[in-house]
């Protein structure tokens, strides 16, 4: 692909555009869900909400070294048709807030001490996935146009 036709890093520093993430529960089952992430160090880094006491499935997946599958894209054609999706093993980090800052600040207006709260709370986590394999594409016009794909670590198109 061409990379000006989609350049990688820059799509995905765009402010607000959620991530659409996947992976399995415990039992097999299909789970997705829309989360604010941030694309840094070559990972891609989220931080789920503080959980109700229900287990989720991508901090399991996360725990256990697992794979999941992220898609960040938008669609307003005809020329804003934009895609990046990717999957690779996920895995916990180390609780770090300025780092969590800077997802949450990727969404709202302002930081508040409300938001301080939220992002150091003693149950919150922060975890990060390997975007090993993927593709990237833009369709202007909805011209079909190459698509950039990469099938390791090594290939990774963003990385700041």
């Amino acid at each position: 692909m061409d990379r000006s036709i989609l350049a990688v890093q820059d799509f995905l520093d765009e402010p607000r555009l959620p991530a659409s993430v996947a992976t399995t529960t415990g039992r097999g089952n299909p789970a997705l869900a829309m989360m604010w992430f941030v694309a840094e160090e070559g990972r891609l880094w989220f931080h789920p909400p503080v959980s109700d006491g229900q287990p989720s499935p991508f901090l399991a997946a996360a725990r256990d070294n697992r794979e999941v599958a992220v898609m960040i894209a938008t669609f307003d054609p005809p020329d804003g048709v934009r895609q990046v999706r990717t999957n690779g093993p996920a895995r916990l980090e180390v609780k770090d807030v300025s780092r969590i800052r800077r997802i949450y600040e990727r969404y709202i207006p302002a930081w508040s001490t409300d938001w301080a709260d939220h992002a150091a709370a003693p149950g919150a986590r922060l975890w990060s996935m390997s975007p090993d394999r993927g593709m990237a594409v833009a369709y202007p016009g909805l011209e079909n146009r190459p698509v950039f794909r990469w099938s390791s670590a090594a290939e990774i198109p963003f990385n700041s």
